[in-house]
């Protein structure tokens, strides 16, 4: 096998949030790379300068990567090309189809691509109603359909199901033995058994990189790997709050035989479902079986909430209440939520908008505001960035803050959609410590979405769970909901 190299780096230095030093980096035929780091060191700038060739001395004509910034670039483009106005409905945005055709090579097994990426039941649905794990399986499948000499998969497993996180281990093994594909992951978990050589970030800087196993046996990488945290007093809560104060005996959320369906698709038939004080719920299933439409029903962030029954904290939904009337009891983190921050402003701003239930702040802030906001960013390590703008930190630090603004405000609601999606490990603990943290002293009741079992949170108590139907029914949702104790 030829000793030259594929792709080439070396002598880079870092320029702030830019660049990553990279004393130098190789990729020779054969080898299987990962690249593993924590919460802003340089994984996603990384993943630009490859694909960006300038920094590399030999490199693939055609490098394409996958990553969040990917995806959110295109739901920018949907969003700024929205006709809904003009069509008098909503428009939905280009299909799955349309867009991995839309820069497809000649000769590219389009079936294929859409055999491997199990794309079928949602081939032709708008871009924009995807859930978190479509549009992952879409955003590679649009790479593959371009025919790229290199592929750069930055978190390619985050948001899938468990089912389909296996299947695509499998794909990109095989891939790597087609075409260089550079794997950067922020779960051990997640690295794959083909995988020959490893990569290792630390504050922007390229620190470990070499085989797999001499990797793994180094100093520094233990060091990196074992590092935890502990347990801290949670930062204060706004002295005039008015915390809610549940009824023994009345539910928190109870939705009556409701129903939800759009574009000739059913989603959720006849569920009654009662959510009671001091019960922690677990919402899972499959990728595209319904689970961020039934937390989008509680938050009143879904349009057919309004059309069904749904008591909230014991006041029926529908009935003339305001926005805030809604949410002031509710904190929320969701990837849709993550997608929608685009606004440019610092962190600190991100933290107090949690206050307001607003994307941004519209409306005067106190200094008590202030006061706790930067006490938060203490708590994530992240008061150094209070001035930062939120779209220059990485995912990770993004995500971090976002969990904090739901937060904020102590709410007796906690609604959490996949928090630890794109967290280190270090990070990801401090989050499932602090969740757990929260349900035992009886701040907040917990309402939480994962597929991946190493999130696991200790203080669930009951779980609803979508399970597909097999054979569907012809006039039938595609999944069925059981509920229960865990």
């Amino acid at each position: 096998m030829s000793d030259t190299p594929i792709l080439k780096m070396s002598h880079v230095s870092a320029q702030g949030s830019r660049t990553v030093a990279v004393p130098g980096f190789e990729i020779l035929p054969g080898e299987q790379w990962a690249v593993i780091g924590g919460n802003g060191s340089g994984k996603s700038t990384f993943a630009m300068m490859l694909a960006a060739g300038k920094y590399c001395q030999t490199a693939p004509e055609k490098i394409l990567t996958v990553s969040f910034e990917d995806e959110q670039g295109l739901l920018e483009r949907e969003i700024y090309e929205d006709d809904s106005e003009s069509m008098d409905k909503i428009d939905q945005g280009r299909t799955t189809h349309e867009l991995i055709t839309e820069l497809l090579e000649p000769g590219v097994g389009l079936d294929e691509i859409i055999k491997t990426m199990q794309l079928d039941a949602f081939l032709y649905t708008g871009f924009r109603i995807l859930s978190t794990g479509e549009r992952r399986r879409m955003m590679i499948a649009r790479a593959l359909s371009q025919s790229p000499d290199m592929l750069v998969l930055d978190e390619p497993y985050d948001g899938l199901d468990h089912v389909f996180v296996s299947h695509l281990k499998e794909v990109i093994a095989q891939l790597s033995l087609e075409i260089p594909v550079v794997l950067i992951v922020n779960r051990l978990s997640h690295l794959g058994d083909h995988i020959t050589h490893l990569a290792c970030l630390h504050q922007m800087s390229l620190v470990l990189s070499g085989e797999r196993g001499e990797v793994e046996k180094s100093p520094l990488w233990q060091q990196l790997q074992s590092m935890h945290t502990e347990e801290r007093p949670l930062p204060s809560a706004l002295e005039d709050a008015e915390p809610y104060e549940p009824v023994a005996g009345q539910p928190i959320i109870d939705m009556r035989s409701v129903n939800v369906g759009y574009h000739n698709k059913e989603i959720i038939r006849s569920l009654d479902w009662q959510i009671m004080p001091g019960e922690h719920w677990k919402i899972s299933g499959p990728n595209g079986s319904g689970k961020s439409t039934l937390v989008n029903l509680v938050s009143g962030d879904h349009p057919q909430c309004y059309s069904n029954e749904i008591y909230l904290f014991g006041e029926q939904r529908g009935q003339g209440e305001s926005i805030w009337d809604i949410k002031r009891h509710m904190g929320l983190m969701s990837t849709a939520l993550h997608q929608q921050y685009r606004v440019r402003v610092p962190a600190l701003t991100v933290l107090v908008s949690g206050f307001f239930d607003s994307i941004g702040i519209y409306q005067p802030v106190s200094r008590e505001h202030k006061r706790i906001g930067n006490e938060w960013l203490k708590f994530l390590q992240l008061d150094h960035h209070a001035k930062t703008n939120f779209q220059n930190l990485s995912f990770g630090q993004q995500r971090m803050l976002l969990i904090a603004r739901a937060l904020i405000k102590r709410p007796h609601l906690l609604i959490l959609d996949e928090p630890c999606q794109g967290l280190d490990p270090i990070n990801r603990a401090l989050v499932i410590q602090l969740i757990n943290q929260i349900a035992r002293r009886k701040i907040a009741q917990v309402l939480y979405i994962s597929h991946d079992a190493e999130d696991h949170l200790d203080c669930l108590t009951h779980e609803l769970r979508f399970e597909e139907i097999q054979p569907r029914p012809e006039s039938g949702p595609a999944y069925a909901i059981s509920k229960g104790s865990i």
